[in-house]
Parts: structure tokens; sequence; C-alpha cells
């Protein structure tokens, strides 16, 4: 399968074959993977992919249909324990996506614009949203609600360039790490009380955040 940004997804069934599914993918951004399945953001809808066996992936566009405002899913996250995907949707939204689901979208207005969000891999049901106003908000992925929010940070506008430095998050355990450029931190907050527990003093204005394990053994 290959895809090129603002054109199409293209499946061949093989290196020699002629034969190849097409689906039209405008605007392409944004891809994840959830259990079997392999999902890309288009202006239409999202796409999915599906096994196929022998005849190799199935793809399938789920749209957005008429009952979601005007918008599209351009970040893409996919569970890992449960079979669905988290992503943006407009500016103050985010969607949780369940492709084999009669009603596929399940929209989530927020108080403010979205400037970051993730999943967490361990607790499963969770998802963790920083909006504009500085304030972190926990998504029960199951009910579609946000179950509790506290502030972290100052606000951080989303006007100006997408590049500007803002807040980004990470998830190790039972922390979550939430970058703070404009005070050159790290700050780490307790995903049960949303309550700050530390905070990493760093050079610079810290940005990009990534979270790497360990086994913890010594060899």
């Amino acid at each position: 399968m290959s895809c090129r940004h603002g054109s199409g997804c293209v499946l061949s069934t093989g290196p020699a074959s002629s034969s190849a599914e097409v689906a039209t993918c405008t605007g392409l951004h944004g891809e994840a993977t959830s259990a079997r399945l392999v999902a890309f953001g288009c202006a239409e809808g999202v796409l999915v992919a599906r096994p196929g066996g022998i005849d190799g992936p199935k793809l399938e566009m789920v749209a957005y249909g008429s009952d979601l405002p005007e918008g599209k899913v351009s970040t893409l996250l996919g569970g890992r324990s449960m079979q669905f995907f988290l992503g943006n949707y407009g500016e103050d939204k985010v969607v949780l996506i369940d492709p084999d689901s009669a009603t596929p979208y399940r929209l989530v207005d927020l108080p403010t614009r979205r400037v970051d969000f993730i999943l967490d891999p361990a607790n499963v049901r969770n998802a963790y949203i920083l909006t504009e106003d500085g304030k972190l908000h926990v998504l029960d992925v199951v009910s579609g609600e946000i179950v509790r929010s506290a502030g972290v940070t100052e606000p951080y506008s989303k006007d100006g360039h997408w590049r500007d430095p803002r807040p980004r998050l990470a998830v190790a355990g039972d922390r979550i790490a939430i970058t703070d450029p404009r005070h050159s931190l790290v700050r780490m907050i307790n995903s049960d009380s949303l309550q700050e527990t530390a905070t990493i003093p760093v050079e610079g204005m810290p940005y990009a955040i990534v979270a790497v394990g360990g086994s913890g053994a010594t060899h």
C-alpha cells in the first residue's frame, strides 16, 4: 500500500499485479493503527485498511456523515487493548472513531481550542487533552465524556504559527509529562489527581516530548 499526502491511497495486490484497489483520500494527513486496522485521516472521512487474507488489505472509507459539523480528522491515535481511534476534529473538538459501529463517530466538544492530546497506554480508558486555557482534561474513551479537568499551565494561545512552542504531552506509568516552554520546565502531573508532583528544569524552550520505558533489570 502506498499513500501520498494530498492524493489517494493505492493498495497493490502484488509487485507484478496489474490490478490494485484505489481509494480517494484528499488531503491525506494522520495515520494510526489499532488491533489489525490501519486508519488514515482524509477530507472525505477516515480511510480504514482491514486484513483481507491472500487478496491483501481491504480499504473502507468511513465517511463523516451529515450529522457532523464541517471539519476533518488530520491527527489520529490508535487504541491498544481496545479497537478504536481518537482524532482531532476542528480546533475545539476531538472525535472517537469505531469503524465497526453503526454510528462510527462520537464527537467530544472541548471548552477551548485543543493544544495536544494523547492516549494512556496503561489505563486504556483514559485520554488526556490539553486546551489553550492551560487545563488538562481526562476523557473516558468508553463513555465519551470528560470526567475531570485541572489547570496545569498558564494559557497558551493557538493564535500564531502552528510551530510556535506550546506544551506537549507524554505518559509514563501514572505520570503525565507536560512541557512548559515559557518557563523552561517539564511538569510532572499525577494521572489520577491531576496534581503537579514535580518539575524538571531544562535549558531552552522544551517542546516535543516522548516517553521511553525500560524494564529496570540490570545485567
